[in-house]
């Protein structure tokens, strides 16, 4: 039965996942691959004390999300971990990423009943690396519903490499990136399945990584609002309190 929702997750990707790994091997191919394009775009790299960056959703102010972002603290480990978390301070979900490639190498989710899933990854990539580079992620894991199937598909693109976007009150060269996502819920039992299509814009400001991104022709779109140290964090998400 397991064998038939990791199906579903295929067979949802099945016709993209062949264009697009051509695609991949391709860029591989170039010197893009060695050396990105697009590095400097990525979150900064150079702290293993990690730092918060809160969003807020522009059209309600208590909406607000929370990535906590470090380097492993291994000399020899090129991984960077980014942690997201709710205005409550709980953890939704974890990606580790290799600077070395750009490539996630974990991905962890919160469920509905507050367990950590181990996601199992089909295909790793998030971050483009030129401007003629198309990634995928494809990412499955079981719901707190011991019956139900998640599959995450997110396919993205550069749109704009030229781009300006205020952060913190400074114009900031940005890159506009789409990313195309699928969520499906697939029932085991049932042999049932649903699935919802989004069309996300991501900003990513150089020297900073993702600093906004919007939905829904910009119905709704979460800035950053603040950087945080990690003395910040550690004095008020181990505790609720009323938030700064």
């Amino acid at each position: 039965m397991k064998l038939f929702l990791l199906m579903i997750g295929f067979v949802l990707a099945i016709s993209s996942c062949s264009n697009d790994e051509k695609l991949d091997r391709a860029n591989e191919g170039s010197d893009n691959e060695s050396e990105p394009t697009y590095a400097d775009y990525f979150y900064p790299t150079d702290s293993v004390q990690p730092y918060i960056y809160t969003f807020q959703n522009t059209s309600n102010p208590l909406d607000e999300k929370i990535f906590r972002i470090y380097r492993s603290a291994e000399a020899s480990d090129t991984s960077l971990i980014v942690e997201r978390y709710n205005a409550d301070f709980k953890i939704t979900e974890g990606f580790t990423h290799d600077l070395e490639n750009f490539e996630v190498t974990d991905h962890m989710i919160v469920d509905g009943d507050g367990l950590k899933r181990q996601a199992k990854l089909s295909s790793n990539r998030l971050f483009p690396v030129s401007k003629d580079d198309t990634t995928l992620f494809l990412s499955d894991f079981p719901s707190h519903l011991d019956s139900i199937t998640m599959v995450y598909r997110s396919k993205r693109r550069v749109l704009a490499e030229d781009e300006v976007v205020d952060v913190l009150g400074e114009e900031i060269p940005a890159l506009v990136v789409e990313d195309s996502v699928k969520w499906l819920m697939a029932n085991v039992y049932t042999k049932q399945s649903s699935a919802q299509d989004i069309v996300i814009k991501r900003y990513f400001a150089k020297g900073y990584g993702l600093v906004k991104w919007s939905a829904n022709d910009d119905q709704i779109v979460y800035k950053l609002q603040k950087i945080f140290s990690n003395k910040w964090w550690e004095e008020y998400a181990r505790t609720p309190q009323i938030k700064m």
